[in-house]
């Protein structure tokens, strides 16, 4: 009789009780794991605050020029175009396009929607300038703090003059 309500009391009530708490436990972990790893992630940080805190406000200035946070296609446009005015040129036809991340595998450091820290964003623009003229203003906006990469390049001659369609590309953070 004893066995039978030993059983019982078993199968009604410690078998349950016992896997609730090892569902439980097993919870209680995870929350302890996330916790552990949050704390690092907070050390991490204040490690790369302090490393920032290091920098000059001038130096920050420019890092956030070179490779912005954002994606401005207004602030890019009129950068571009105040190169191209110092060598008396006038952007025409300027587009926007190809906005999003790079292509290929997914990074570990990964924090955009498209699953890379960074995004791109590519500028199509003409001029119309002297050969030397416009060697100069590509030397210039190579010299400029903002990372760019040139992709193509079409030149329409004109008399003296050419009409040069120029496609870049620029970054940010996501």
């Amino acid at each position: 009789m004893l066995v039978a309500l030993a059983i019982g009391l078993f199968v009604m009530y410690i078998n349950p009780a016992y896997q609730e708490v090892k569902v439980l436990s097993a919870e209680a972990a995870s929350y302890d794991d996330a916790l552990n790893k949050s704390q690092e992630l907070r050390q991490k940080r204040d490690e790369l605050i302090k490393k920032r805190n290091t920098f000059s406000n001038e130096n920050q200035r420019r890092l956030e020029y070179l490779l912005p946070d954002n994606v401005d296609n207004i602030r890019l446009i009129i950068d571009i175009n105040n190169i191209a005015a110092r060598r008396s040129l006038t952007l025409k036809n300027v587009e926007i396009g190809n906005l999003g991340g790079r292509s290929g595998e997914r990074s570990a450091l990964a924090v955009g929607s498209s699953g890379d820290p960074i995004g791109s964003v590519e500028l199509g623009f003409s001029v119309t300038a002297g050969y030397d003229n416009f060697v100069a203003f590509m030397q210039d906006l190579e010299s400029s703090l903002r990372l760019v990469d040139v992709e193509k390049i079409s030149v329409k001659p004109d008399g003296d003059l050419g009409d040069y369609k120029v496609t870049i590309r620029t970054y940010w953070l996501h």
